[in-house]
């Protein structure tokens, strides 16, 4: 071999064994002596975490150094997740504890101990009251939808903190808890027995002029069967019309809410979702709707999943929803478990009429317009249902 091919030869050796041997340092994120080297991926991650975290890095050895107890790393690392998720200024996007995340679990299981009521975030900061459960302690003690709570058991919660507060309300049976409300300016202190909660989310009756009457109170997991069953009890009375009561119904799972639409919508759009990126989904419902004609009772404690349906039936003219403008939360979360076991809710998505308009902050407007008077109702209980009579009146017409 001539001496020009083995220079050349020798030269292609130690390139091929230096490039071999970064790539195989890179691909396995190897050291040699006080360097390491990692893959130019792995580089760019350590890069953007360095930038983004700086500050906060900083804030911790500052903290640390000047505080005058020792600290909790893990209580630390909590408070960084919950204020990252409310950085969004979303009460509605939060991070869970384990605890929190399967109480709330536990809830839209629609079996839970606690005191009642289904509560929301206002824009304005505080915890609103949506809507006290029938029967419940919350109820028997006064306690009244659009109540804002200040203080459970003297400790004061914001609406970023409605998750705090929903689990310092539930606790096991025949325990008390104390929570002060704000009505109208008054501030107002209840002791509640927490009792077992099982919202039975469905009941049904037939009223007069044979009108048959279906309440849903909220949207769990077998919402939709149990409605499936009162509304086919009713058809096999031959009632002559159908009232659906959805007052201060807060909502819950969308699915369930869908697919009562379905029993009462012929094929159609009941409402879309669009996204972040400008993606929407469409939740449909297909033929074979009841032939019963109905009304749906709404007001402002009808929020959520329970908007979704009133707004599923006035858009496409199935039915006439009548009562009051609704509460306006048109918004959707999604809930992850994460793998600490603690969890995560984030708003996904928006939703809209199958006509296109908004419904966050908006509500539903009704049909026919009725609102419930002062002397209508005594000690929290309606003594005088001004609305459904109207709504008798609608199906009698």
């Amino acid at each position: 071999m001539g001496k020009k091919r083995i220079i050349a030869a020798c030269c292609i050796t130690f390139v091929v064994t230096v490039v071999g041997t970064i790539g195989f340092m890179s691909l396995f994120n190897v050291g040699i002596g006080d360097k390491a080297f990692v893959s130019l991926t792995e580089y760019q991650k350590m890069k953007t975490a360095a930038t983004r975290y700086a500050e906060l890095d900083s804030l911790y050895d500052f903290l640390e150094a000047n505080y005058y107890e020792d600290l909790n790393e893990e209580d630390l690392a909590l408070g960084m997740y919950k204020g990252l998720f409310e950085g969004t200024g979303d009460p509605y996007t939060k991070y869970l504890t384990k605890e929190e995340r399967e109480s709330q679990e536990k809830y839209f299981s629609g079996e839970f101990d606690g005191v009642g009521v289904s509560m929301n975030a206002s824009e304005e900061g505080y915890i609103q009251i949506i809507s006290v459960m029938d029967d419940s302690p919350a109820k028997k003690a006064g306690v009244k939808d659009g109540d804002i709570i200040v203080a459970v058991d003297d400790v004061r919660y914001s609406g970023e903190e409605l998750s705090q507060a929903a689990e310092a309300l539930r606790g096991p049976k025949g325990t008390k808890v104390k929570m002060t409300v704000s009505r109208d300016g008054e501030i107002m202190h209840f002791e509640l027995k927490r009792a077992p909660i099982e919202d039975v989310s469905v009941y049904s009756n037939v009223i007069e002029n044979n009108i048959g009457y279906i309440r849903i109170t909220s949207f769990v997991a077998n919402t939709s069967e149990l409605f499936e069953e009162e509304l086919a009890s009713l058809e096999k009375k031959n009632v002559s019309g159908l009232v659906i009561d959805i007052r201060s119904n807060g909502g819950g799972l969308v699915n369930e809410s869908v697919e009562i639409a379905d029993m009462l919508m012929n094929e159609a759009v009941v409402v879309y979702a669009e996204d972040g990126k400008g993606e929407k989904t469409y939740y449909k419902t297909k033929d074979g709707r009841t032939p019963l004609k109905y009304v749906v009772l709404v007001n402002k404690g009808t929020a959520s999943a329970s908007e979704i349906l009133a707004a599923g039936i006035q858009c496409n003219e199935e039915g006439t929803v009548l009562g009051e403008t609704t509460f306006g939360k048109g918004i959707i979360q999604k809930s992850w478990r994460l793998t600490n076991g603690d969890g995560a809710e984030i708003t996904i998505a928006q939703y809209f009429t199958s006509n296109g308009e908004v419904i966050h902050k908006k509500g539903i407007t009704p049909d026919v317009v009725s609102e419930l008077k002062e002397e209508d109702i005594e000690d929290g209980v309606v003594v005088n249902d001004r609305q459904l009579q109207k709504a008798i009146e609608v199906l009698n017409k």
